[in-house]
């Protein structure tokens, strides 16, 4: 019975999540486009945003 509800659920569900992923992948795609065409100032905040992502997830070892 469970495998039958589930099975009518993802019926129902697959065309909006199928639709709802290709909208994201564009939007990545897209996003990668421009950023190849940022100057820059744009490469030197994503390296402090990964420097600070960084020290954020090694924060607790290097603490103690």
């Amino acid at each position: 019975m469970r495998d039958e509800m589930d099975g009518r659920l993802w019926v129902d569900h697959h065309d909006d999540f199928s639709e709802a992923v290709d909208r994201a992948m564009s939007a990545l795609r897209a996003g990668f486009g421009r950023l190849a065409l940022w100057d820059g100032s744009s490469h030197q905040l994503m390296a402090l945003v990964a420097a600070f992502a960084v020290t954020a997830l090694t924060f607790n070892t290097t603490s103690a």
